[in-house]
């Protein structure tokens, strides 16, 4: 669950995901409910699955490390966020060889900085 703190930065990223993939936000909030820890976690999983199943399309590809980008953006000034980006979608973006492949070229400088943490 998100603190009273996160709510603004976490309410901007959750509409930025809800617009981007509907059909995604409505079913992980339909399976994990309210808690944004799963919820982004979920998303870094079916975006590292839907990347090594060749079933996504560039603009699809590209939303994807846009929510990424946006998550490092707030996560520089929120560890809250940070830990969520760092623990969930990050994870499992380093545990798929294609999505880490393409995370190097298409996340930020900070999402970067992030995953490489999680290689040490």
């Amino acid at each position: 669950m998100s603190t009273d703190s996160d709510l603004p930065r976490l309410q901007r990223l959750n509409e930025y995901l809800e617009r981007n993939f509907p059909d995604f936000f409505a079913e992980a909030r339909f399976q994990v409910g309210d808690d944004d820890y799963f919820l982004y976690a979920r998303f870094g999983q079916y975006l590292a699955r839907t990347i090594e199943q060749n079933h996504a399309s560039g603009r699809l590809i590209s939303r994807g490390f846009a929510v990424l980008n946006r998550m490092a953006r707030a996560a520089a000034r929120n560890p809250r966020i940070r830990q969520m980006l760092v623990s969930g979608p990050l994870e499992y973006i380093l545990d798929a060889p294609r999505a880490r492949a393409l995370a190097r070229t298409r996340l930020c400088a900070a999402a970067q900085g992030y995953l490489e943490s999680l290689c040490e």
